[in-house]
C-alpha cells in the first residue's frame, strides 16, 4: 500500500514515474558526529566542501531537520528506530531508570536486542544491511575499565599498535565488536568504532581515520553488484557513521590529516588504504581554495562523502539509490547537550537522481524520528504492529508535497524537555524529586573541575554540562520561551512576556509527555 501511495504522489506531482522500478530502493545513510552548520560550505560555513555543496544542488535540502536529543547515543537510537530515546527498554537504560523514575536521556540508551529497528526490519524484508563506523548504540558496559568479563583483551594505554602481540589483540577486539553488532539487524559489519576514539583505550589510536572506514563501506557497496546475468540483486541499506567532527579535535591536524593513516580502529594496518585523495592532497586543495590548514578536516570528510557517491554511480546503481547525509547533533561549540537549536537543527541533504528534484527544499519541521518511517514507506514495507514508532513519514515531501508533516516537535535531554513549533520553543528544566529537595534546601552541587553549582548539570557527564552551561546563559533556568523567528540564537528568554503562548506550549508539552508511560516530569506528570 505504501509503495502504491508513493507511485501516486509521483504521478500527481509530474515527477519521474516509479513504475520503472521493480525493486525497492537502496539506501546509503551517512551520519556524521558533532557537525554544526559552520563546517559545511553551502550552509555558510567558512570551509571548502565541494561535494556536499554539489549534493545540495543536485538533491534536496531539509532546512528545519532536527534531532530529538543532542548527544550521540540517544540521537542515533532515534535515527535507527523512529522512537524517542526516552522509550528505550534496553537493560542499561532500564537499570538506570526503572518504571516510575524520571528519565535522564543521554549516553545510556542502546538498541534493544529483541526489539525492532530500521535495519532489522529491512533485513527481514530481503535487504542486505551494512554497518560501518561509529556505534555508541550497543554494549555500553564494554567501554570502560579493564574489560574483564567482556571477552575484550586489554593492553597498556601507551602500547604500540605495531607490536604484533598488541596488534593481534586489537584485531580480535575489533572483530568481537563487529560480531556484537550483527544481531541488531546487520549482515555486514566492519570498520567499527565502539563509540568515540578514546574507547579504544590506546593513545596512538586516538586519531580519526576516514580512509579506513570509507574502505570498509566501499567493500560493502562493491559486494552489492549483481552476480551475473539473470541474477536478481537484493536491495541494500548501508549505515555509514563517521567519528568526524567529534573530538579529539579534528581541526588539530595531528588528530586527523597529519596522523598515520595506518592506525585504525582495528589496530595497525601496514598496507594502508588507497580509497581517498592523499591527506597531503587534501591540505593542498584546501589551501588552494583559500582556507587555513585547520579547516581542512571539512574537506577531508567531504572527500569521504564523495567517494561513496562515486562508488554508487560507478556500480550503475545511482538511479536506484537514495543517499542521505546528516549529523547526530550540533557541536559542543554551540548547542550539544542542550535543547537549543544549534544542537537540535542539523544539516540534512537527500540525493536520488531521477526521483528527487535537483535544488529542491522542504522548510517544514522534521526530525530524526521521522527517518525510519520514511525509509520504510519508500521501500513499501509496513511496520509490524509491535514496532513502536513516534515518527511519521515525510516521503510525500521528498517528491514535492509542501504541506506540514508536523506542527509540534518534542525533544528530551537530561533533566530538560522541550516542544518546538516553527515560531516558538518552550524548554522546561525539572529535576527529580530527590534533587529538587536538595535544591530547595540550598544545598550545592559539584561541577566540572571542582566548580560549585546551585543546580546540577542537566546531564551526568560533567564535561558536557560544563561547556553547555558556559555557552548558553539560560541553561539552568526552569522555564524558557524563545521566539525562533526573531531570536535565532535563543538569547532572549521571553517566558514572562507571553503568558498565552506559554499556556499553549505547556499544553503541547503535557500532551507529548503523556506518551511515556509511568515517567514523571515535574508538575506536568507528577511522581506517583
Amino acid at each position: 500500500m505504501n509503495l502504491i501511495r508513493t507511485f501516486f504522489w509521483l504521478l500527481c506531482l509530474g515527477g519521474p514515474v516509479l513504475a520503472e522500478r521493480t525493486t525497492s530502493p537502496n539506501v546509503v545513510f551517512i551520519l556524521t558526529d558533532d557537525q554544526s552548520w559552520d563546517s559545511i560550505g553551502f550552509l555558510g560555513g567558512k570551509v571548502h566542501t565541494p561535494r556536499l555543496d554539489r549534493m545540495a544542488k543536485e538533491g534536496m535540502q531539509l532546512t528545519d531537520f532536527n534531532v530529538t536529543s543532542t548527544v550521540c547515543s540517544p540521537s542515533r537510537y532515534s535515527f535507527l528506530t523512529g522512537r524517542y530515546a526516552g522509550r528505550c527498554k534496553a537493560p542499561r537504560f532500564m537499570t538506570e531508570h526503572p518504571p516510575g523514575d524520571q528519565t535522564q536521556v543521554e549516553n545510556i540508551g542502546e538498541l534493544e536486542l529483541e526489539g525492532w529497528n530500521l535495519a532489522k526490519l529491512l533485513q527481514k524484508h530481503g535487504y542486505q544491511t551494512g554497518f560501518v563506523g561509529k556505534s555508541h548504540v550497543v554494549n555500553h558496559h564494554w567501554f570502560h575499565g579493564r574489560w574483564e568479563g567482556t571477552g575484550l583483551e586489554s593492553y597498556p594505554v601507551d602500547a604500540d599498535p605495531r607490536d604484533p602481540v598488541v596488534n593481534a589483540k586489537m584485531r580480535r577486539n575489533h572483530r568481537r565488536w563487529c560480531e556484537a553488532i550483527k544481531p541488531y539487524g546487520f549482515d555486514y559489519v566492519d570498520g567499527v568504532y565502539a563509540a568515540n576514539l578514546k574507547e579504544l583505550q590506546n593513545a596512538t589510536l586516538n586519531v580519526h581515520n576516514l580512509d579506513w572506514t570509507v574502505s570498509k563501506a566501499l567493500q560493502f557497496l562493491e559486494a552489492q553488484k549483481s552476480q551475473g546475468a539473470g541474477t536478481k540483486r537484493a536491495p541494500f541499506f548501508l549505515y555509514f557513521s563517521t567519528t568526524l567532527h567529534h573530538g579529539p579535535a579534528p581541526w588539530a591536524n595531528r588528530f586527523s590529516l597529519e596522523s598515520d593513516p595506518r592506525f585504525t580502529g582495528e589496530g595497525f594496518v601496514p598496507e594502508g588504504f588507497d580509497v581517498l585523495p592523499s591527506r597531503a592532497d587534501v591540505l593542498r586543495r584546501n589551501k588552494d581554495a583559500g582556507f587555513a590548514d585547520n579547516k581542512a578536516f571539512a574537506l577531508w570528510l567531504d572527500d569521504g562523502v564523495g567517494a561513496l557517491i562515486d562508488k554508487v554511480r560507478e556500480l550503475g546503481m545511482e538511479r536506484d539509490t537514495l543517499i542521505l547525509f546528516t549529523s547526530d547533533h550540533g557541536s559542543w561549540r554551540h548547542g550539544k547537550a542542550t535543547l537549543y537549536d544549534f544542537g537540535l537543527r542539523v544539516p540534512m541533504v537527500l540525493q536520488w537522481p531521477g526521483r528527487i528534484k535537483p535544488g529542491s527544499q522542504y522548510n517544514g519541521l522534521l526530525a530524526n524520528i521521522d527517518l525510519a518511517p520514511t525509509i520504510l514507506d519508500l521501500c513499501g514495507i509496513q511496520p509490524p504492529k509491535d514496532y513502536i514508532m513516534d515518527g511519521v513519514s515525510f516521503a510525500p515531501q521528498i517528491f514535492g508535497d509542501r504541506s506540514p508533516v508536523r506542527e509540534v516537535l518534542f525533544g528530551e535531554l537530561g533533566h530538560s524537555r522541550m516542544v518546538k513549533t516553527q515560531d516558538w520553543k518552550y524548554i522546561a528544566v525539572r529535576y527529580p524529586k530527590n534533587l529538587q529537595e536538595r535544591i530547595d534546601r540550598g544545598m550545592t552541587f559539584k561541577g566540572f573541575d571542582g566548580a560549585t553549582l546551585k543546580r546540577p548539570y542537566l546531564t551526568r557527564n560533567g564535561h558536557l554540562g560544563h561547556y553547555a552551561s558556559r555557552k548558553n546563559p539560560h541553561y539552568f533556568e526552569s522555564d524558557q520561551l524563545f521566539h525562533l523567528k526573531s531570536d535565532v540564537e535563543e538569547i532572549r528568554n521571553v517566558y514572562e512576556r507571553h503568558p498565552m503562548v506559554v499556556q499553549q506550549m505547556k499544553a503541547h508539552l503535557l500532551n507529548a509527555l503523556k506518551q511515556f508511560e509511568n515517567r514523571p516530569f515535574g508538575e506536568f506528570v507528577p511522581t506517583p
